[in-house]
């Protein structure tokens, strides 16, 4: 059970820790550039922070399906349970991010759609920070309840 938590824990820190660097520390540190140049920027970096999130996601998502089974006989608690609703809808978010919105963008770019691209990231930051309250939720209701 010990790594099968620490497996778990550590998606969650990638995923979550990494939303939150990139709204609260990337975003704001990447509006001194001009539009191209913060443009050029992000959407690699955005690639790259998705490669992560998948994996880690999967990683959530196997070790916790894992522990539920070892537990479930047991009744767990009611914080697993709003855990579990907040990882469905993240995960649900996740993929419009990553197989919806995302794929827009480097196509976007290279054909100077500076509007598309815009709204595309800003329609993306939005829901990333949704999901970053999500998680937040989601892990306070696993520890607070």
């Amino acid at each position: 059970m010990a790594w099968l938590l620490f497996g778990h824990l550590l998606g969650v820190v990638v995923w979550i820790g990494g939303m939150f660097f990139v709204t609260q520390c990337l975003h704001p540190t990447l509006q001194a550039l001009p539009g191209p140049e913060r443009v050029k920027v992000i959407v690699p970096t955005l690639g790259r922070f998705f490669g992560w999130v998948t994996a880690a996601v999967v990683l959530i998502w196997l070790t916790g399906v894992a522990m539920i089974a070892l537990v479930w006989p047991l009744r767990p608690p009611v914080g697993w349970h709003l855990m579990i609703t907040a990882a469905l809808v993240m995960t649900g978010v996740y993929a419009v991010i990553r197989l919806r919105l995302y794929p827009r963008l480097p196509g976007a770019l290279a054909a100077g759609e500076s509007g598309v691209v815009a709204a595309t990231l800003a329609r993306i930051r939005q829901l990333v920070l949704l999901n970053l309250g999500l998680g937040i939720a989601a892990i306070a209701g696993v520890t607070l309840f």
